[in-house]
């Protein structure tokens, strides 16, 4: 019995939204509930639109990476889930604390004590972000959140900074 086109559209979307809702479960189950550390006073929350414009000069760079991917049938597809994941979890996860396009804007990531975060929750913190994608008003809670939080970071419990 062949399924109809809706059954294989829902099949795909619950594949695509597997690790997005993996990664929110463990980040809420394994990610301990700490109190958050005051900002010093050098110190601001980063907003939406240092963030958006941040994420633009990120989307520029893997849309380029994407294009290049893109003449590699099949593999490349499957290349180009793992650089995006990649690219931002190992940066985050860095000593620098930010993807080039947050060091352009001046922005870190860090936990909920200013340190730096570690690969798994940058992993939590992306596959959630999709989340956020997918929802969209996840990225639009960045704008009325006192600490300029989105779903994504309430889940990973990390937040963008950057000097005044």
């Amino acid at each position: 019995m062949m399924m109809e086109i809706g059954s294989w559209m829902i099949i795909i979307l619950l594949f695509l939204l597997a690790p997005s809702v993996i990664a929110l479960i463990l980040c809420l189950i394994l990610i301990q509930k700490k109190s958050y550390k005051k900002l010093i006073k050098k110190q601001i929350y980063a907003g939406f639109w240092f963030r958006l414009l941040a994420g633009l000069v990120d989307w520029i760079i893997l849309a380029i990476i994407s294009i290049i991917l893109a003449f590699i049938p099949v593999i490349g597809w499957i290349l180009g889930i793992f650089v995006y994941w990649l690219y931002y979890a190992i940066q985050h996860s860095s000593s620098k604390k930010a993807t080039i396009g947050m060091r352009a804007c001046d922005i870190i990531i860090v936990d909920e004590n200013h340190n730096k975060i570690g690969f798994w929750r940058a992993t939590g913190n992306y596959f959630v972000s999709s989340l956020s994608w997918f929802f969209f008003i996840g990225f639009f809670m960045i704008a009325f959140t006192s600490k300029k939080q989105g779903f994504h970071n309430f889940i990973s419990r990390t937040l963008c900074i950057k000097p005044k």
